[in-house]
């Protein structure tokens, strides 16, 4: 609309006075988001060279962001419409993550997690991989403006194999972007991506520790686990995973295949109970929950949730 009065205005369509009337009731939506942001979770929104920039609470920090303006899911966008982004997840995994850890982020999208922990934490290092080019660039802007090194962003994804796959862009819901069409909508783009195993990734990182591991890859879990099995067990992570019966199905398993696999190599399953851990021994219909610890019985004894 601003676009179409001013042209109108160019081309002499409209006289100056009605120009600018027509302008000003466009105006007005700038005071209203400044109503709608006051005292809440956005700190301040920014328009400059064509793009929008968001500032927002995160853990203990401030977090500027840039979105995806398609993405009605996005980070910012959820501020706007609900005043915070995954407030349970986000307290969890803040607390969960220590000063000096070694953090892999596996389906960073825009980089939310990974921001959070390098700005509260002490010397924590984050390895964050996403492989949709769009949302990696978004990712890596997100890390500059934070004032953060992007080196260890990394344009892949994480799976069971080394190659290329197609992903599904979900250009309405980026972050159910997937290697399968998740949502069956029109909605998609197929991307070529490249996938990598974490085993075969992992050594290349020159760390020598590895302390937690978040995996949100939109059904694919099993394959990133199965690709860094070995990992896994030398290094002994305490991992965090989302895992959706509806969209495991789309890849032929089911969640407690991922509890399996995990429990070959010393790991039991629990979810959060306020400050409180329950195991889950397997997933059922009337399991609510979709996100998931993983600790190890020999070396996770104790997990501080109510530091």
């Amino acid at each position: 609309m601003l676009m179409e009065n001013k042209q109108a205005y160019l081309n002499n369509e409209l006289e100056k006075f009605d120009y600018m009337r027509r302008m000003a009731e466009s105006h007005k939506i700038l005071y209203e988001y400044a109503n709608f942001i006051n005292k809440g979770n956005i700190l301040d929104i920014c328009l400059k060279d064509g793009e929008v920039y968001f500032s927002l609470k995160g853990s203990g920090s401030q977090i500027k962001m840039v979105c995806i303006p398609y993405d009605v899911t996005s980070v910012p966008f959820n501020f706007l419409d609900f005043g915070s982004y995954d407030i349970e997840e986000t307290r969890f995994l803040s607390k969960v993550v220590e000063d000096n850890f070694v953090v892999l982020d596996i389906g960073a999208n825009l980089g939310w997690y990974t921001l959070n922990w390098l700005k509260s934490r002490n010397n924590v290092t984050v390895f964050s991989f996403e492989p949709l080019p769009e949302i990696y660039n978004r990712l890596v802007k997100n890390l500059e403006l934070n004032g953060l090194n992007t080196k260890n962003a990394f344009n892949f994804g994480l799976s069971n194999v080394n190659e290329q796959v197609d992903f599904f862009f979900d250009t309405e819901r980026c972050g159910a972007s997937s290697m399968v069409n998740l949502r069956g909508t029109n909605d998609t783009i197929n991307v070529r991506c490249s996938v990598k195993r974490i085993d075969d990734v992992f050594p290349k990182l020159g760390v020598k520790r590895l302390d937690f591991i978040k995996c949100d890859v939109e059904g694919a879990e099993k394959l990133v686990f199965a690709g860094g099995i070995e990992t896994i067990k030398n290094f002994k992570p305490i991992i965090f995973s989302e895992m959706l019966r509806k969209w495991s199905r789309k890849f032929n398993y089911h969640p407690n295949d991922v509890i399996s696999l995990l429990a070959s190599i010393g790991y039991h399953c629990y979810v959060c109970k306020g400050d409180k851990l329950k195991e889950i021994k397997e997933i059922t219909e009337e399991t609510v929950e979709t996100n998931f610890i993983f600790l190890n019985k020999n070396n996770h004894n104790t997990l501080k949730l109510n530091s």
